[in-house]
């Protein structure tokens, strides 16, 4: 009787691919948050662990670093997110688009395939100068996803 096993290469493939998947999903995220946020132009994520695994949804900010939508613990439930069109809703599958909880989750899925490779750090002219001062003191740069133009 002979045993098949399977070559480490399986396991190369599956990871190429999860990787290459996970990436695929940050432009769905961008149209997402540009359907619901016309004007914004970045998803702001801040690191939330001393290991800095967990990722949290900060704020979504327009071109000039105004805040659009502030997600900090005492908001974060409040409200769901603006209404999609329903041909980028049907892309969320089981998730909602609308439920910030849904869109923290599957940011941290991409992450969590690929830890530190996704995710850019946010730039300068959009951060406050909380986050400015804090980074001078060492502290934690936010990341931003930007929101790019959707297919309308």
């Amino acid at each position: 009787m002979t045993v098949s096993l399977p070559a480490v290469a399986v396991l190369d493939d599956a990871v190429a691919k999860a990787r290459a998947a996970a990436r695929a999903l940050l432009p769905l995220i961008s149209a997402t948050l540009r359907h619901q946020f016309p004007t914004g132009a970045y998803l702001v994520l801040v690191r939330t662990t001393a290991e800095d695994d967990d990722l949290e949804l900060h704020s979504v900010r327009d071109a000039d670093g105004r805040v659009l939508r502030d997600f900090t613990e005492w908001r974060r439930g409040l409200e769901p997110l603006p209404a999609v069109p329903e041909s980028i809703t049907a892309l969320w599958g089981a998730l909602d688009p609308c439920e910030p909880r849904a869109v923290q989750d599957l940011i941290q899925r991409i992450d969590d395939v690929h830890p530190y490779q996704y995710l850019e750090f946010l730039p300068i002219e959009v951060r406050t100068e909380a986050e400015i001062d804090a980074e001078e003191e060492g502290g934690r740069v936010p990341l931003g996803v930007p929101l790019a133009a959707t297919h309308r």
